[in-house]
């Protein structure tokens, strides 16, 4: 074969396996945080917590949008409705503890969704005090209402609303800042249907969105920004009614889009919406920091949360549609083996087998697992009594690591998590294999500081976004 051969074959095999990420319609992570459609990785009410959002319309056009709230274990949809944003409007709520009022479940820790928003949301009749559903956990081994007091949630953009119609006049906040008549958009949803289907059209991104996690007794605050997708729709326009919790994260259009470190780009082709957003979200490891310290009480825990988990191991699925996570969802939970390894912050390398010398040693214990959809890893000194709930998001499903146990090393340090496993992988139509799990998440540190003034206890928080790493194999 001659060089310009070979050079061409070359070429047309990396048009094959990367694309131009400008050329190729195919959802992918934003690059500058607005999209259509918004991940929040995390809330919570435990602990006496609050979680507060926000979703800004940072567009001219009105915005048809889904809101959908997941709980942590299996992913489970618990709330849902929709909004209307006009114009450059903002839609904010805030997650409370309660006791639960529903039937069969009445006293039970639960959660409530509050908001003093004046933007359209039809049929959300309690906006000072909605309570999440129990119908989709009820048939669970675990059917409590606290269940649903942490997860995550995502928002979707259905639509952008014609200029001028009657949907843009129900919602337009004219110069009172007030919807202009909510009551006939309401009105003109009759039997699932929309009265006005017509002037809604495709979605077209500009969505940005937030999220703090409130500690109101301490003072101390968790902040977040939404991870936000583009191209996630193609053509179709999928306006469903305010209790309809679909679309979700399995609507996307069937090509993902992912940058490689080395600055290329991989385009996969999925049987499945949902797949194609595991691509954009796979991690073989994660990354992240962690703070012990004694003198301020230092407190770190991850959040690891898989968005799409639900979609993977739910439905009686077979093995292969699974991947890339092991098991069906039961009842309880769905687990994934992963291998941790903690460093100090002086290279002193964690260890976290067992440490033997003798002729005959016990066996090396199990690795540690992620059971849930939305996850909760505390770090603690190997001196503390671990009590029944997280110290800082208040979880009781945690997953736990006791760092150090080398003596001389430091409290604090960094650590990084394995989530590829050898036989298990996503693998695309076109042969992509992409390891690992599809996660988001954060690690929140929380320390004290006795010395701040006389008399004063200053309390702080801090959230850090997961560094992870992509590896993609092609076949070609």
């Amino acid at each position: 074969m001659n060089n310009y051969m070979y050079v061409m074959k070359k070429i047309i095999l990396g048009l094959i396996f990367f694309g131009y990420m400008g050329q190729v319609e195919a959802v992918h992570k934003s690059n500058n945080r607005t999209g259509q459609v918004l991940i929040y990785p995390y809330y919570t009410v435990n602990n006496g917590l609050d979680t507060i959002y926000s979703v800004v319309n940072t567009t001219e056009h009105t915005k048809a949008i889904k809101v959908n709230f997941y709980e942590a274990s299996n992913g489970a949809n618990a709330l849902t409705f929709n909004v209307y944003l006009s114009a450059y409007d903002v839609w904010t709520g805030v997650l409370v503890p309660v006791s639960s009022e529903h039937e069969g479940h009445f006293g039970e820790a639960s959660i409530t969704h509050l908001t003093t928003d004046t933007s359209c949301a039809p049929f959300l009749r309690r906006r000072l005090g909605q309570e999440f559903l129990p119908e989709n956990i009820n048939g669970d081994h675990n059917a409590d209402m606290s269940r649903l007091r942490e997860g995550h949630f995502v928002i979707l953009e259905m639509g952008k609303v014609s200029y001028g119609s009657h949907t843009y006049a129900f919602t337009d906040h004219t110069v009172t800042g007030i919807p202009a008549d909510c009551n006939e958009l309401e009105a003109a949803w009759d039997n699932n249907q929309f009265a006005y289907a017509n002037e809604i059209s495709e979605p077209t991104g500009g969505l940005l969105g937030s999220a703090s996690i409130i500690d109101v007794s301490d003072g101390v605050s968790f902040s977040y920004d939404a991870i936000a997708l583009e191209n996630f729709w193609g053509e179709e326009i999928v306006h469903t009614a305010p209790e309809n919790p679909e679309p979700d994260l399995s609507f996307s259009m069937l090509e993902s889009k992912v940058l490689m470190p080395n600055g290329d780009v991989v385009v996969s082709n999925w049987d499945s919406g949902y797949k194609a957003v595991s691509a954009v979200l796979m991690q073989s490891k994660i990354i992240n920091e962690n703070v012990l310290d004694i003198p301020i009480n230092g407190q770190t825990e991850w959040v690891v949360t898989m968005p799409t988990k639900y979609f993977h191991t739910n439905f009686g699925s077979s093995q292969a549609v699974r991947f890339p996570f092991s098991s069906e969802w039961n009842g309880m939970n769905s687990c994934d083996e992963f291998i941790p390894t903690i460093w100090d912050r002086e290279e002193q390398l964690e260890v976290t087998g067992i440490v033997c010398t003798a002729p005959l040693c016990p066996p090396e214990p199990p690795n540690p697992n992620f059971c849930k959809t939305s996850n909760v890893l505390e770090f603690y000194l190997p001196t503390t009594d671990l009590l029944s709930r997280s110290k800082v998001l208040g979880t009781s499903e945690r997953v736990t690591i006791a760092s150090p146990r080398v003596a001389h090393a430091t409290e604090s340090g960094w650590g990084r998590l394995i989530l590829e496993k050898d036989d298990i992988s996503l693998t695309s139509s076109d042969g992509h294999v992409y390891k690992g799990l599809p996660v988001v998440g954060f690690a929140v540190q929380k320390y004290f500081n006795a010395n701040a003034q006389p008399g004063l206890l200053a309390k702080y928080g801090s959230l850090f976004v997961h560094k992870g790493i992509l590896e993609v194999d092609g076949d070609n």
